[in-house]
């Protein structure tokens, strides 16, 4: 997809999005804010949807534009869901198969903790002082260990938002191949400079943050972006964490470790080429 316009309006921006949906048109909106909202579509569709945009600049008000919004916001009589399900149903297309392969086990592992603790820790934990083995599942397993709720909804809320909306634009493998590195690197790190007793995807999402912002400064005219306030959340929980201020333990150089080996991978990926269908 290529950027075809910038509008002051996120709710116009929707509107006329909306509508190019309902003929056809392959059309997506990145809203920065409540008056900073940018347009995409693609090339094969960037004659009708130019063509498009300057009557909707001239008649935003008109029927046909309202009456598509209306109709894109019913999901219940058009899919046959509706509540609960019809968000579910948004959220799923926001994702793929690796975050699913990365959220099932996690889930998992956390129910049998609280009934296992000592034994699935012991099985699933980073090597002990002795010689890693070269290979083992044990360098990545310690991914899946999260010791509270709240530490496992928010590595999976962020891997569902960013790390879901990195693998519908560049695809499984790519998410695949940056959760796969960056789980080897900062479990490793944090092993060598700190000990075994760790565990979580924190490393991983850390890598997404980094990649993702490093990615979107690369190619800032597609919608692979890391919003400025969640930039700075995860620098100032990170900066937090080595200043030992939280009020929780923190793998610190996983998460450091990890957000360098995310920029280094953007660094070397390839301009976005796949595209939501």
């Amino acid at each position: 997809m290529q950027q075809l316009a910038v509008l002051n309006s996120a709710a116009a921006a929707q509107t006329f999005a909306d509508y190019c949906l309902t003929q056809g048109w392959s059309v997506s909106v990145v809203v920065h804010s409540a008056v900073h909202a940018e347009i995409f579509c693609e090339a094969a569709d960037e004659p009708q949807v130019a063509a498009e945009l300057q009557q909707f600049l001239q008649q935003p008000g008109h029927d046909k534009y309202s009456a598509a919004a209306w109709q894109r916001s019913q999901p219940a009589e058009n899919s046959g869901s509706s509540g609960l399900g019809a968000l579910g149903q948004g959220f799923l297309q926001q994702t793929g198969p690796v975050v699913w392969l990365l959220t099932i086990p996690a889930l998992l592992v956390f129910i049998c903790l609280q009934i296992w603790p000592q034994q699935v820790f012991d099985s699933l934990r980073f090597f002990s002082a002795d010689a890693p083995e070269l290979l083992s599942y044990r360098w990545w397993s310690p991914m899946l260990l999260h010791f509270s709720a709240g530490h496992l909804m928010f590595n999976l809320l962020a891997l569902w938002i960013y790390g879901g909306r990195l693998e519908v634009w560049l695809g499984s493998r790519q998410l695949l191949l940056l959760a796969l590195v960056a789980g080897f690197v900062s479990n490793l790190s944090q092993f060598l400079l700190i000990g075994p007793n760790f565990g979580g995807l924190s490393g991983v999402v850390y890598a997404i943050f980094g990649f993702v912002w490093v990615y979107g400064w690369r190619f800032p005219q597609q919608p692979l972006q890391l919003s400025k306030p969640d930039l700075v959340l995860a620098l100032a929980f990170l900066g937090l964490g080595f200043a030992d201020l939280l009020w929780v333990n923190t793998a610190n150089w996983a998460h450091l470790s990890g957000f360098v080996c995310g920029m280094a991978l953007a660094t070397l990926a390839r301009s976005p080429v796949r595209q939501p269908g």
